[in-house]
């Protein structure tokens, strides 16, 4: 039985099957049918916890019987009923909490809030039942010659001490701020907000990443050859600069990559094919390959949250799916492949064709819909029972999930099927919300075939009122053979687009009664006639209740779902490189509120484009945040791209290897000088920040600003920027006292290194402390060093000054005598040399 109280985001386990089972078989002997019926005594019991509790914390109510309803069987036979607990508060007041019904082994649980201090008492009463085979739910359980008998009725009591003062709430970890790897410690639970699993390989529509984050600067973790790539050089090879081929339009390269659990799965060419090689997992990371399997193609994920008394949590490694037909005949089973080994694990035959989407728990759900029988109905990938779950009765699996070595028929798992109104023939599913499906038939437009406008419906998904028709609603054909065509959706806005590609515009129309909200908008660049829903390119998708749109004209256009107001545009110019005014764009992936077009056209030429870039563009804004020269793997290049874990995986076809972009660790160092200086000097703190990445180990740490380009340098063989600049550094330190002291703060240059003048203010060892407190691009890291300063020296003694020696006055006439003498000579000598 698990118990989880939502609004403390804790969840707590209580294992009672086994105690349960065990004293059912020592207080019920063996027996047989019997009459008359048997009066059978139960014993109950109570338990609050935690005790004492603080006013206005909140506690487990856990009672349960000593005999769990011999009948109870999965979701059949009985239960106990009318389970009550009274409370008696400190002043007496009472409170009734219930009825409450068991679960299968004869437990229940509540939670209670005190809002007084003292002694609460907790009674809980079982009002006695007679066993019936079928139970409240109507759906009969397993056979008991107990069938009839009387549980008699019994209660329990307990107390709860209530404080002022609250209990320490459990330990709660905060958010990463230095770089992590997988597996993410099972107390980390908050770091599902930065987590992420990235599933649906297969799908080109589905570029949205909900979870997790995703990069805000271009820096590369790592780079891996899929094939040889780039200039192939030499003169006998085509044109000058001739490019290795990428695989064009048929047959791309890197099609379905899937991200589970911080590893990379991707199929690897063969050739020209595009996916018969190897099928490879790698660290999400590092790059390092981890295995490969050449017999395998799984194109998708799944992992699945199991929940039953006896098992709790996501199966182990989850999946991975290589759909029917698949490198083996068409009428071969799904398999399902350990992403941890890559051994097969399980099969699934009779899977119905559908509207796939993913259930709550992580279940592969296809809505199914049949017209002719006015049938609708949900496959669920989790639902047959004898196959992927142990057999009830068999106490080693019972209420466990269990499909290892079987192959499954799933011809009849199904969550629910119903009967639903007549639909117009030919109707599909086109759109699924969350508590509705969207269908249509007829021509959506153009010429062929004729256009005779079409039919839009909607039928309910809601418990209560599943199968009911909401609305449907006729749509006139589109005047002057417009090719209207079904666009993106965002299933939490009850909004659906049309798409006119001859006019190059958008339309939006209610979901919840088909009535046009909006539109058709202002026309696009006339070159995004070549892109819009449906097209070749993946130029169109839906999140965050926004509409993206673009195409050949490299212009993104940005619309709010629900008015249709054009929010921001997105420009990629292209110049000379291209006859279209900008570069080709198409959706590589929506994740943490970014959105990235990758350039990529129908068949890329060879040589390609020069200038083609990776973009990255704030969703709300339509500002860039980074670029790095990329160029996307043709029309199809919307599959290959995923993003997990904060990090965005593609192929760049310029060079033919994975990309992985990412946040990366740094290292900090600090020095200063090994002998200690005296007191009054200045000493110089020196150190460096460098990138710790696997594929640039040791290379200095740069700025967001610079990465772009510096990135190119290290991995693109483009010339090092002259103006790449480092990161900030701050210096602080710790006294001979331990008073903390902020030295300054510098940064780095390109070479990664940073220095700082400093004057200590007194004797003694300092601690010196660099720290980088990280960028977009690296996580934090810092160093230690020491500074001894000693004494001040001492300054030597003043010498006395010497006294002038004392002349008489006979000794200055002699003096005076000798100096004009002196001169009289010197003139006598310069009037000699005149006359000679």
């Amino acid at each position: 039985m698990k118990i989880s109280r939502d609004k403390t985001k804790t969840s707590t386990t209580v294992l009672l099957l086994v105690l349960a089972m065990a004293a059912t078989l020592v207080a019920l002997p063996a027996a047989n049918a019997h009459t008359p019926p048997w009066n059978i005594r139960t014993y109950a019991y109570v338990t609050v916890e935690p005790d004492p509790i603080g006013v206005g914390q909140t506690a487990f109510v856990v009672f349960w019987l000593d005999i769990y309803p011999p009948t109870a069987a999965g979701k059949g036979g009985d239960r106990w009923r009318n389970l009550e607990v009274e409370v008696t508060k400190p002043n007496g007041d009472k409170q009734t909490l219930g009825p409450f019904t068991s679960d299968p082994v004869g437990s229940g649980f509540t939670f209670y809030t005190p809002d007084q201090v003292g002694t609460y008492t907790f009674v809980f009463s079982f009002p006695g039942q007679v066993l019936s085979l079928y139970g409240p739910t109507g759906i009969e359980g397993r056979d008991s010659p107990y069938i009839n008998d009387t549980y008699l009725a019994s209660s329990a009591t307990t107390t709860l001490t209530v404080q002022q003062d609250p209990i320490p709430d459990p330990p709660s970890f905060p958010l990463p701020t230095s770089f992590w790897t997988r597996p993410i410690e099972g107390q980390n639970t908050e770091w599902w907000k930065v987590a992420s699993n990235y599933l649906s390989g297969s799908s080109i529509r589905d570029k949205f990443q909900p979870d997790g984050i995703a990069p805000n600067s271009p820096h590369i973790m790592w780079t891996k050859p899929l094939s040889f790539g780039g200039v192939v050089g030499g003169s006998r090879v085509g044109a000058e600069g001739m490019t290795f081929y990428d695989g064009s339009q048929y047959e791309n390269k890197f099609m379905s990559p899937v991200i589970i659990s911080g590893r990379l799965y991707y199929d690897t060419p063969l050739g020209h094919d595009s996916d018969d090689g190897p099928y490879v997992c790698v660290d999400l990371v590092t790059g390092e390959t981890l295995w490969e399997n050449p017999d395998i193609a799984p194109t998708f994920g799944q992992l699945y949250d199991y929940e039953s008394m006896n098992q709790h949590g996501v199966i182990p490694n989850g999946y991975l799916w290589q759909a029917a037909g698949r490198r083996d005949p068409p009428d071969t089973p799904w398999k399902a492949y350990d992403p941890f080994t890559g051994e097969l694990l399980y099969g699934m035959t009779d899977v119905p064709s559908g509207t796939e989407a993913i259930g709550p728990q992580g279940e592969i759900v296809r809505y199914v819909l049949n017209v002719n029988n006015n049938w609708l109905a949900l496959w669920n990938n989790t639902c047959e029972q004898q196959g992927l779950h142990g057999a009830i009765g068999t106490s080693s699996s019972a209420y466990q999930w269990r499909p290892i070595g079987k192959t499954v028929n799933m011809s009849q798992a199904y969550t629910w099927n119903v009967t639903i109104p007549t639909l117009p023939s030919g109707s599909s599913i086109r759109a699924v919300y969350d508590d509705r499906i969207l269908g249509s038939a007829g021509s959506f437009g153009g010429i062929n075939p004729p256009n005779e406008g079409y039919t839009m419906w909607a039928i309910s998904l809601k418990p209560e009122t599943r199968g009911d028709l909401l609305w449907m609603e006729d749509y006139a054909a589109q005047s002057g053979n417009l090719s209207r065509s079904f666009g993106p959706y965002d299933p939490c806005i009850h909004v659906f687009t049309m798409w006119d590609k001859e006019t190059v515009q958008w339309s939006g129309y209610s979901a919840d009664n088909g009535s046009l909200l909006w539109g058709p908008t202002p026309s696009e660049n006339p070159w995004n006639f070549y892109a819009g829903a449906g097209g070749a390119l993946l130029t169109d998708s839906a999140a965050y209740g926004k509409l993206f749109s673009t195409g050949y004209s490299g212009i993104v256009y940005c619309y709010d779902l629900t008015t249709g107001k054009q929010l921001w545009t997105y420009s990629a110019p292209a110049g000379l490189a291209t006859p279209y005014g900008g570069y080709p764009l198409g959706i590589a992936a929506i994740a943490d509120e970014k959105i990235y077009f990758a350039v990529n056209e129908h068949s890329s030429g060879a040589p390609y484009w020069k200038g083609s870039e990776l973009h990255c563009v704030d969703v709300n804004t339509g500002d860039k945040i980074w670029t790095i020269y990329a160029h996307g793997a043709s029309s199809w290049g919307g599959y290959g791209y995923a993003v997990a874990d904060g990090y965005l995986v593609f192929l760049n076809v310029y060079d033919m290897q994975i990309y992985c972009i990412g946040k990366g660790p740094s290292a900090t160092t600090v020095t200063a000088p090994d002998t200690v200086v005296p007191l009054g000097s200045s000493v110089v703190i020196r150190g460096t920040v460098t990138d710790q990445t696997p594929a640039a180990k040791d290379t200095p740490a740069i700025s967001d600003e610079s990465m772009g380009p510096w990135m190119e340098y290290l991995y693109m063989q483009k010339p090092c920027p002259a103006d790449a600049t480092g990161v900030p550094v701050t210096l602080d330190a710790f006294d001979p006292n331990n008073n903390f002291i902020h030295i300054g703060t510098t940064t780095s240059d390109m070479s990664g290194m940073f220095s700082h003048m400093w004057t200590p203010d007194i004797e003694g060892k300092y601690t010196v402390i660099a720290t980088f407190e990280g960028s977009e691009s690296y996580y934090a890291s810092y160093a230690e060093t020491a500074v001894g300063v000693g004494p001040a020296p001492e300054e030597p003694p003043a010498e006395e000054p010497e006294e002038a020696p004392a002349y008489t006055a006979i000794d200055l006439a002699i003096i005076a005598a000798v100096v004009v003498a002196i001169i009289i000579g010197i003139v006598n000598l310069w009037a000699l040399r005149k006359r000679t």
